[in-house]
């Protein structure tokens, strides 16, 4: 690595921190906003750390939901390698991971974006300054920015080092360089999937797939064994990659899959089953045929481009007149082609419902439906328009192409320029004309990339100049950067990290309390406390819920929610704690964490179950709901005192002594889920799904020793999958090495011997 790219790899770096001044320079702004800013990703963390400080794989999280499968869920990105960063940073003096290191983590993910869109661009033969350029662009632009899930910026972020790889092993000339090089862009893609951010690696898959079929179909012709050979190695690359990306994230696919089979999703219109295709009607509608306009006006129609969600494409003023000249002046290169395709069909697709292609690829393609959001697409749409903008870059700067080849584009910019400064100054003249001020700025920065392009076919570029064209370009992505949140303006509105650093008294009161309790908090929307203060709670953050959990309609005395937190400004008498924020009360009614019935009814329909628990009349103190009958009857109890005492309790394994009087069923209030797995003194027994979501154990009279343990085989065998996957792209990869190195010796003896 010369001097030159470590200068522009130093560059990036300050060129992230001046973009995220705000966060990374202040302790005024912040991107921890609103409900999912504060009950997701930054809630999950949380117990993901404490995991991690516990010597404990995050598997099972008993704070949430009263207990979820933590890897089942994709968001929570259970296996990311590059949240370890965070288990190395002590929380704050709130008790919770510090926002300036979250923010700096982000700005981190950003920086590694632009360091693998700059090697992109360098393998694709452009110079320094234009890869600089175009990393800056695809890094702090358009969804990246915009962005509010950090799980899907992380996904985000593989894009470039994918295509980085793939495009190694297609131009390698020994074929297993050309496996270690795809293995690589696996490695890549497979990180993609860790993230948690499924819609994003599909896309990424989507670019895989097309990109090797484009560059194969783009070769010129030769005779037919050739040609035979030459779709082989294509075909090899793309199911070294494909595999590859498969074993790395089957850590997270494996127990994901079995989630979403007992789970559902938020979706419009209500809960639907997660392993369900989505009915075309109940996908987030795509962006409206005018988020064209938000190429140049971000701003325009005051910002609304789409359904539900919808996000501008904005790369800058000026790298989208660049990305144009990539067109105009370096057609004749095959990516130039490629992602010019790209950026139109994904536009296509990402109109959703108004467009033939997106109902046309929902009906055909497995599993397409699974990215909901066609106007996520948008996000390829930087890509390929960040990518072209390097290419147009170079071109524009290249000392051959002075003069007469830049005449067409000269009069168009004129008129541009003309248009706009009419529509920026006669608003100024004519007042009865309204003219926004973001959309000013927008015409404002159209007149200077004019300028700026009219200077540049004209004159060369010195280094001046180009520092100046670097800031121009800066400065339009930044002056649309709305995310960041003053916390000024959040504190009146209502800051709900804010509240979750004043809800710590009341959470440390109630997890000082003794035995085993779940908590509420009677706020809404209500704040994920569970995982960041490791309190057990029944609710929590998350875009899915388990079948049966949802079903049990919130049975809070079943599921042994015992302490109620509630604002001060409630007057409920019979408190038993209260600081300047919160009051917290006891619940007398609910059930313990464990206790013995004596009688069992079976249901044969899972919703059957669900009606029993709801009639007048039942007790669950004393009776079990079923689904199947037991192996062996229950006896009525023989009026001895019967107990159950928790030994130990830690997220993944629980110890407890039980005294039964005669053979009973001891029900515990932890969500049934497959994967746990019990010992009755030292026996393993059957764990039976009772009351429609809870785990039943049957015992016999006297002492009963009962463990269980989560050790789901979906987990065992996706790690296995994943550490095999790694060894081998490993060992590819020193075999390669050694390969290269042995050659090289051999030509150098052949050298020595020859001369």
């Amino acid at each position: 690595m010369n001097r030159s790219t470590v200068k522009y790899l130093v560059l990036l770096v300050l060129v992230v921190v001046l973009f995220y001044w705000k966060t990374l320079l202040t302790n005024q702004f912040t991107l921890i906003i609103g409900s999912e800013g504060v009950n997701l990703t930054y809630a999950w963390m949380h117990f993901w750390v404490h995991s991690i400080w516990q010597r404990h794989v995050p598997l099972w999280d008993p704070y949430a939901f009263a207990g979820r499968p933590f890897a089942g869920e994709m968001l929570p990105s259970a296996f990311y390698p590059l949240h370890l960063l965070f288990a190395l940073v002590p929380l704050n003096r709130n008790g919770v991971i510090s926002p300036r290191f979250y923010h700096e983590y982000l700005a981190f993910t950003h920086l590694l974006c632009a360091y693998f869109t700059f090697a992109l661009l360098r393998e694709l033969h452009r110079s320094r300054f234009a890869a600089f350029a175009g990393a800056c662009v695809f890094s702090l632009s358009g969804l990246l920015v915009r962005m509010m899930w950090p799980p899907y910026i992380e996904s985000c972020i593989w894009l470039p080092a994918v295509f980085f790889f793939l495009l190694r092993a297609l131009r390698a000339e020994r074929r297993d360089r050309a496996v270690v090089e795809a293995s690589l862009g696996g490695l890549c893609l497979g990180m993609s999937i860790l993230t948690g951010g499924m819609a994003f690696f599909m896309m990424q898959a989507i670019v895989a797939v097309t990109a090797v079929v484009y560059y194969g179909a783009s070769l010129p012709s030769a005779p037919s064994p050739d040609r035979h050979s030459h779709w082989v190695r294509m075909a090899c690359i793309l199911a070294v990659t494909l595999a590859v990306a498969g074993g790395i994230g089957a850590v997270q696919l494996l127990p994901a899959h079995e989630y979403g089979q007992i789970s559902v999703r938020f979706i419009d219109g209500g809960t639907f089953p997660a392993s369900e295709k989505i009915p075309y009607h109940r996908l987030v509608p795509g962006m409206w045929p005018q988020s064209i306009v938000s190429a140049l006006f971000p701003a325009g129609f005051d910002g609304k481009y789409g359904g539900e969600e919808y996000y501008p494409f904005y790369i800058g003023v000026f790298p989208l007149f660049l990305a144009i000249t990539a067109i105009w002046k370096c057609w004749e290169n095959l990516w130039v082609r490629y992602l010019t395709g790209l950026a139109v069909l994904t536009f296509a697709y990402s109109l959703g419902e108004f467009s033939p292609l997106h109902g046309v690829l929902y009906a055909l393609v497995p599993f397409l439906w699974l990215t909901r959001a066609a106007n996520r697409f948008f996000y390829l749409i930087s890509f390929a328009l960040a990518i072209l903008a390097a290419f147009g870059l170079d071109a524009l700067l290249d000392p051959a192409s002075r003069g007469i080849s830049w005449a067409p584009a000269k009069p168009i910019l004129k008129w541009v320029a003309i248009i706009s400064a009419a529509a920026l100054f006669l608003p100024g003249i004519f007042t009865q004309l309204n003219l926004g001020i973001w959309t000013a700025l927008s015409l404002l920065l159209i007149l200077g990339s004019c300028g700026w392009f009219v200077h540049l076919t004209a004159n060369p570029a010195a280094p001046v100049l180009r520092v100046m064209l670097a800031a121009f370009i800066l400065f339009d992505l930044a002056a649309f950067n709305w995310l960041e949140a003053s916390k000024a303006a959040l504190s009146k509105t209502g800051d709900q990290l804010e509240q979750m650093v004043s809800l710590r008294g009341a959470a440390e009161f109630v997890k000082a309390r003794p035995g085993l309790h779940r908590v509420r908090v009677a706020v809404q929307p209500e704040p994920n406390i569970g995982d960041v203060y490791g309190i057990q709670s029944i609710w929590g953050g998350g875009a899915t819920v388990l079948t049966a959990y949802s079903q049990l309609g919130l049975r809070e005395d079943l599921l042994n929610v015992r302490y109620y937190i509630k604002p001060a400004s409630v007057p409920d008498p019979g408190l038993v704690y209260q600081d300047a924020s919160w009051k917290v009360y006891e619940n007398p009614n609910a059930y313990p964490r464990g206790w013995i019935v004596h009688q069992a009814v079976v249901e044969p329909s899972h919703a059957g179950v669900f009606r029993r628990l709801d009639q007048p009349g039942t007790n669950l103190h004393q009776l079990a709901v079923l689904e199947m009958p037991l192996p062996r009857s229950l006896e009525p109890v023989a009026g001895t005192d019967e107990s159950v005492r928790f030994r130990s309790y830690e997220a993944d394994r629980m110890a407890m002594d039980v005294n039964a009087g005669s053979t009973g069923l001891l029900i515990l209030s932890e969500m049934y889920y497959p994967g746990w797995v019990a010992t009755v003194n030292g026996k393993t027994a059957k764990i039976y799904q009772v009351d429609g979501a809870l785990r039943g154990i049957a015992v016999s009279r006297g002492a009963n020793r009962i463990e269980l343990e989560y050790a789901p085989s979906s987990f065992r065998a996706g790690a296995a999958l994943n550490l095999l996957t790694l060894g081998c792209v490993l060992a590819g990869w020193i075999y390669s090495r050694h390969r290269a190195a042995v050659g090289g010796q051999r030509t150098m003896r052949a050298s020595t011997s020859t001369n």
